[in-house]
């Protein structure tokens, strides 16, 4: 079973993520010592048995945000969405647990003592985790069995036949800019250095002279030739040929200057951040569709995902309507509150 696909499963946290989040509220001590512990009596969901307080998800809540946004906060306008995002992540793996215990899953137990022994690597160095190890264990051990519960039923769903070939044609047809080689230009370059510190006179010397590069080359000198002997740029080893490129792979002065020129053609001066810049184009590729045959195993893997995700989210539906859910939607404006005055 491979984490990377698994991940893939759920929309914001993985399996591994969320189990791991709630890891982090048993040890929660190891990071901070003077942490509260949960006594919040306001329920935030109710799944068939299982009650989720609001403390628990405002725990959860805040490690995805840690996983998710760099520095640890969410954007204003994301934050609605993300916050119910986290909610339905949790009912949905909650649900998934539940299911494995009823079919009579059990945990593997190697997998239980590698997750251990990962997570205790994590804080070999950190005393407070040396202190209460003993004490959280079995809290610790009964997360990682439930992630791995978890990932038992997502692997059991996901385990569906491999489409066949006439359904991977029809795939092919239906998404052809799946399968279409992109735009690409040939360019060569001259790059005449200037410092962006540099005075404005230094800037229009150095374009004075590409402008008169220009008017050689177009007179007959050789461009790659220029290129060697006066271009600052790695390229200039090689005439200043950088190659195909793809659309958007340059600066955006340097692509206005080249995106409408024909093959053989010139740019303009072009100021960027290294200096001015000469471009030529040496050849166009336009976009293309590929051939069925060169892509046949990337869609049919491509397929192959779909239908594992059409399949994961059909089980979803199947648990949800068969649960006793009550989900307060009303606690995510009491977090909102509290976001903001933060």
């Amino acid at each position: 079973m491979e984490v990377i696909q698994l991940k893939k499963i759920f929309t914001i946290l993985s399996v591994i993520l969320l189990s791991l989040m709630l890891i982090n509220t048993v040890v929660a001590s190891v990071e901070n010592k003077h942490s509260e512990p949960v006594v919040s009596t306001k329920v935030f969901a109710r799944i068939n048995q299982r009650v989720i307080s609001y403390d628990e998800f405002k725990q959860i809540f805040t490690q995805a945000v840690r996983y998710k946004y760099y520095h640890g906060k969410v954007p204003q306008k994301e934050l609605q969405r993300f916050q119910r995002q986290v909610g339905k992540d949790i009912v949905e793996q909650e649900l998934v647990y539940q299911q494995a215990r009823t079919i009579g899953l059990k945990p593997e137990t190697k997998k239980i003592q590698a997750g251990f022994s990962e997570y205790n690597k994590k804080y070999l160095n950190n005393n407070e985790w040396k202190k209460q190890k003993e004490k959280n264990l079995l809290q610790l051990v009964q997360r990682l069995e439930r992630q791995n519960l978890i990932e038992q039923m997502l692997y059991k769903v996901k385990d569906i036949s491999k489409p066949d070939l006439e359904s991977i044609k029809v795939y092919y047809k239906k998404y052809p800019e799946k399968f279409t080689e992109p735009k690409r230009i040939w360019l060569s370059l001259i790059l005449l250095s200037v410092k962006p510190s540099s005075s404005e006179k230094i800037w229009q010397d150095a374009i004075k002279t590409a402008n008169e590069f220009i008017g050689k080359i177009k007179q007959g000198d050789d461009f790659s030739l220029i290129a060697k002997n006066y271009s600052a740029h790695i390229s200039a080893a090689n005439g200043g040929d950088l190659g195909y490129l793809h659309q958007g792979m340059l600066e955006g002065a340097a692509q206005k200057a080249v995106q409408n020129l024909k093959k053989s053609e010139l740019s303009q001066a072009v100021r960027v951040l290294e200096g001015i810049s000469i471009f030529r184009i040496n050849d166009i590729q336009h976009k293309k569709l590929k051939p069925f045959t060169s892509v046949k195993l990337r869609a049919s893997e491509l397929l192959y995902r779909n239908l594992q995700k059409q399949a994961w989210s059909k089980y979803l539906r199947k648990l949800k309507k068969t649960a006793d859910i009550y989900l307060n939607e009303k606690l995510y404006t009491l977090l909102d509150n509290e976001i903001a005055k933060h």
